[in-house]
């Protein structure tokens, strides 16, 4: 077996970190009560098993599935929650952080939508400190706004200086795509443009964006739209 190969899809390497991870935790669980010793609210147990074990179930799916990142950030976000009920802030305060940094890597958060439903799962998590006590809760909601915004603000300077770089050494002139195909790079890469839209822009069927977009990653040797947007950085489109 090629293991180099095997492993060197980044979402499928996170995941197997993942499921290690949570097995050591799930071992701890059962021998130490580790998770939940910090706990003032009921269930703790169930919680803290319940949301290890789906959050495994989840990061063995998304090392198969190591496309579809969204299951990943599933996982880590069902074990935010269980940490922020169990009282293990400051790990829950972690994930956080690299939940956050993912999103904004892959520009998960440019929709309105989807950064609205953000900022309401992180009033939720604000809202599960309360019962562990005023310091407890200005400390989370602190800490975290401080990270999100540090975070935020790196990311912002880092896609700053890249879009003052000219895009290396790719030429869309060199490949044989069609016009459809190279519209779909720009607004994949522009304006992080759904299959749905795409589809209904050109008037075409979703699976018809869907095999343009499988072309366009093969003819490129990338795996999906991460790397697709990792590879245009400082393009400039016509």
């Amino acid at each position: 077996m090629n293991y180099k190969k095997f492993l060197d899809k980044p979402f499928r390497l996170m995941s197997l970190i993942g499921c290690v991870y949570l097995i050591i935790m799930i071992l701890m669980n059962v021998f130490t009560d580790f998770s939940y010793e910090l706990s003032i609210l009921p269930f703790s147990k169930t919680v803290s098993y319940a949301a290890e074990g789906v959050a495994l179930a989840l990061c063995v799916l998304s090392f198969i599935l190591y496309t579809h990142h969204s299951i990943y950030y599933t996982a880590l976000e069902i074990l935010t929650f269980s940490y922020l009920y169990t009282g293990r802030i400051y790990t829950a305060l972690f994930l956080t952080a690299i939940l956050f940094v993912l999103l904004l890597i892959e520009n998960r958060l440019i929709s309105k939508m989807r950064l609205s439903v953000y900022l309401v799962i992180e009033v939720v998590k604000i809202a599960l400190v309360i019962p562990y006590g005023v310091r407890s809760f200005f400390e989370y909601f602190g800490i975290s706004l401080f990270s999100l915004a540090t975070i935020g603000c790196i990311n912002l300077l880092f896609r700053h200086a890249y879009e003052k770089k000219d895009a290396g050494e790719i030429n869309l002139a060199d490949y044989k795509f069609t016009d459809r195909q190279i519209d779909c790079i720009k607004e994949t890469v522009v304006n992080n443009t759904t299959i749905k839209a795409l589809a209904i822009t050109h008037n075409v069927s979703e699976s018809a964006i869907k095999k343009d977009l499988a072309h366009i990653y093969s003819v490129l040797g990338i795996d999906g739209k991460a790397d697709l947007k990792a590879l245009f950085i400082g393009y400039k489109f016509d």
